[in-house]
């Protein structure tokens, strides 16, 4: 099985009966999912309960020259977005602007928000939150590299760690009315729901494998806090998602870091593990190609 989840290019050869022509740009909707279930009825396709696979984690995804895809999991992209930045529309964008409406929060932006993890959703976040209008982003992380990131998307850094409560609570001292965690990390969902201002809202995108302990009578309803999950994006969001950009309000290339050949995927990866990147783009058919 071949990894690669954020996928984007050119469709090369159609099966029968297909309706998206040879030539076509476009990206890759991680989930195969199965249009029936509720979820799908529902708008939420990134959460389908009866999904067929997911490009990359259990089908062959992009780390190749050539990937056979669903047509239901074609979304073609503008001609005027670069398809390397349409792949930050995936996972990276596609993922916090969801976790954003989720919250109601494009509708009306919070005039603060946190976000916990400066990973490549985290950084999403970033990006979601200044393009949505929100003014003041607080951004919480372990790695300095990542603070020195968030904060030039426009995030006011935090240290992470013991020290980040109190690192938040004197830039905020009432709390945001919004967190995103991203980090994934219980000690930092911890953290998140403890410095949710009442009547806040947490959206949770961060996958751990070790469940949080929530208390409903103080972190729920005394305070009147909300958790909301996220998952991915609805192929419906996809549309919108582009108009940010078009619109000059999203930068998905404000996110990427480093391009990287097939062949250097190994060195992609170390740096990546290393927290010393953005987001890193593979581009099977080589970087001059990657647009």
């Amino acid at each position: 099985m071949t990894p690669g989840h954020e996928v984007s290019g050119t469709v090369v050869e159609v099966g029968a009966g297909a309706t998206v022509a040879v030539g076509a740009r476009g990206v890759v909707f991680l989930v195969a999912y199965c249009g029936e279930c509720r979820m799908c009825h529902a708008g939420g396709r990134g959460a389908c309960i009866a999904k067929r696979g997911m490009v990359g984690f259990d089908r062959d995804g992009g780390f190749a020259e050539y990937v056979a895809v669903p047509e239901r999991c074609f979304l073609p992209v503008d001609d005027r977005i670069a398809l390397d930045d349409a792949a930050l529309l995936l996972d990276a964008t596609g993922t916090a602007l969801h976790a954003l409406r989720r919250a109601g929060a494009t509708a009306r932006p919070p005039e603060s928000a946190l976000v916990m993890g400066a990973g490549p959703v985290g950084l999403g976040c970033v990006l979601a939150l200044r393009a949505t209008g929100v003014r003041e982003v607080l951004a919480v992380d372990i790695a300095p590299f990542r603070l020195a990131f968030a904060e030039r998307l426009g995030a006011r850094p935090v240290a992470g760690g013991a020290e980040a409560v109190d690192g938040v609570r004197r830039l905020l001292p009432g709390g945001p009315p919004l967190v995103i965690e991203a980090s994934g990390n219980p000690a930092g969902q911890r953290q998140a729901l403890d410095l949710l201002a009442p009547g806040g809202t947490m959206v949770a995108v961060g996958h751990t494998r070790v469940p949080l302990e929530v208390w409903t009578s103080r972190d729920l309803i005394q305070s009147e806090k909300t958790i909301l999950g996220s998952e991915y994006f609805d192929p419906g969001e996809f549309g919108p998602n582009q108009q940010l950009v078009l619109d000059g309000r999203l930068d998905p290339a404000a996110l990427i870091t480093h391009r990287f050949p097939l062949a250097e995927i190994e060195e992609a990866y170390r740096l990546f593990w290393a927290g010393e990147t953005g987001k890193v783009l593979i581009c099977p058919g080589g970087i001059a190609d990657a647009s």
